[in-house]
């Protein structure tokens, strides 16, 4: 049953960052990944008293989370705040996969099978993604009828593709190239709901902070779009 489990987590991870367009280099490490673990389990008595695999995997975790927080810091200056949370977001992921894998053939651990932080983290990481994408489906933060609305995102800066699944809406899928003023008035944002009604069209940012949506003042917005295509 715990190995199953671990496959799960596993999955339920890579789940939540396999891009929508499932390129070749997501599909490769995502069989990598799978490899990985499956190769962990069937080392664990293979391995037996021997501790230096298991700590050049811990140490090579530490070394992936230092550099990916240097890499993190360096997409934040270059680019948004959303770069930098996103590189993190996977930096975090591969680094707990490696300690997961490192604690799996720890010696003294193949009977209780503790999987310690990594396992845990990645859990988290993952549900955090698929929240974020259920709670933009259901529209959460918007009021009134949301029935006829449209979650628009932009590709590159118009705001022209429509997000019709949850798949399409998780956390490291939706951002935009930029955030803040772009040289006109318009202003970028990560997804727009336009929510059309009887006698007002309202217009909402998501929130990646907040995980929600946040109504829009259209009047300092006048570009964005107040129509679903």
């Amino acid at each position: 049953m715990k190995p199953s489990l671990l496959f799960l987590v596993l999955v339920f991870w890579i789940s939540s960052w396999l891009p929508t367009s499932l390129d070749k280099w997501a599909l490769f490490s995502s069989f990598i990944c799978i490899l990985g673990l499956f190769a962990a389990l069937f080392a664990q008595n293979q391995i037996k008293d021997r501790r230096w695999p298991a700590k050049t995997l811990l140490a090579l975790a530490v070394l992936v989370l230092i550099g990916g927080a240097f890499l993190a810091i360096v997409a934040w200056g270059l680019g948004t705040s959303v770069d930098g949370a996103i590189t993190l977001f996977f930096v975090v992921g591969f680094s707990s996969y490696l300690h997961m894998i490192a604690r799996i053939i720890t010696p003294g651990q193949v009977s209780n099978f503790h999987f310690g932080a990594g396992f845990l983290v990645l859990f988290l990481l993952a549900s955090w993604s698929w929240v974020s994408a259920v709670g933009m489906a259901v529209h959460r933060g918007a009021s009134g009828n949301t029935d006829e609305a449209c979650i628009l995102v932009p590709k590159p800066i118009r705001y022209d593709t429509e997000l019709s699944s949850i798949w399409e809406m998780r956390l490291p899928q939706v951002a935009t190239s930029r955030t803040g003023p772009t040289g006109t008035v318009v202003l970028d944002y990560h997804a727009i709901l336009v929510a059309p009604g009887n006698e007002r069209t309202e217009v909402y940012n998501w929130s990646k902070r907040q995980m929600r949506f946040e109504v829009l003042d259209t009047k300092r917005n006048p570009y964005l779009p107040t129509v679903c295509p």
